[in-house]
């Protein structure tokens, strides 16, 4: 028994962190080299990987899908690994929806990555219902999709997302679906957002302003929007010319017709 205790430990000197995970990491063995060491050990870390070790798994599905570690590249493996590490573990789903996101040792593919988010995001994960507010809010489904992008904004921002709370304001300020549009809704959220310590910037009251503006209260969607030009540093930015049409709007008393984010 003090045999296989003793090369556990071993094998756990080899992990890399997964930094995709946050708080979930391995770390990396300076004692012997990986290149050499994990192809002496592989058959131990696969039984305790088959046995359902998580973090065994979730080294095997990097490692085969990086080509690290003394391992050859291979897409097939590295996905059962990481599918494996996946069972009752949401944000494992989040990492898969990630690496099909950024197309860099998965090919790119969204369709992959929405339908692995979604799992994640349904068993909890607020990580994975940010990626979805935000793919829903920016089209990429083929159109805007404010219904959908209010549920997992909603969900996140139940889950303690700040952001999330930020992105409903204006969703429910500027969305074209007349029937997802709430200005009072928007409004009280924006300033539960700006009560919150550490808030206050020029996108918040930005967000404030369009708020205003959605519940046709104009003159202080333009005092708010002032605030929010006053707290821009750089008056020749793309984001200061945005903010400047939208202030010439409210002082027109028009609201803004926009889901993008």
């Amino acid at each position: 028994m003090t045999a296989v205790i003793n090369l556990k430990k071993v094998v756990f000197g080899t992990l890399f962190s997964l930094a995709a995970l946050g708080a979930m990491s391995v770390q990396a063995s300076v004692t012997t080299s990986p290149k050499h060491h994990l192809a002496t050990t592989l058959n131990y870390v696969e039984l305790e990987a088959e046995q359902g070790d998580k973090n065994m798994q979730l080294f095997l599905g990097r490692a085969y899908l990086e080509g690290t570690n003394g391992l050859k590249a291979d897409p097939l493996k590295g996905m059962y690994w990481l599918e494996k590490a996946a069972v009752d573990m949401p944000e494992v789903k989040t990492l898969i929806g990630d690496l099909f996101k950024a197309g860099e040792v998965l090919p790119r593919d969204y369709t992959q990555a929405i339908n692995w988010y979604t799992q994640a995001a349904n068993e909890g994960d607020v990580p994975a219902m940010v990626e979805l507010g935000m793919y829903y809010a920016s089209g990429a489904s083929g159109n805007e999709d404010c219904g959908n992008a209010i549920k997992w904004f909603n969900e996140a921002a139940n889950g303690g997302s700040l952001e999330s709370k930020r992105n409903l304001v204006w969703l429910y300020a500027t969305c074209r679906d007349s029937k997802m549009r709430d200005g009072h809704r928007a409004l009280k959220l924006a300033k539960q957002v700006l009560s919150r310590s550490g808030t206050g910037d020029a996108g918040d009251y930005d967000n404030l302003a369009a708020a205003y503006a959605a519940c046709g209260e104009f003159r202080r969607a333009i005092e708010a929007q002032k605030t929010a030009l006053g707290k821009l540093d750089d008056n020749s930015s793309q984001r200061y010319a945005k903010f400047t049409q939208r202030l010439k709007l409210y002082q027109q008393n028009q609201t803004i017709y926009s889901a993008s984010l």
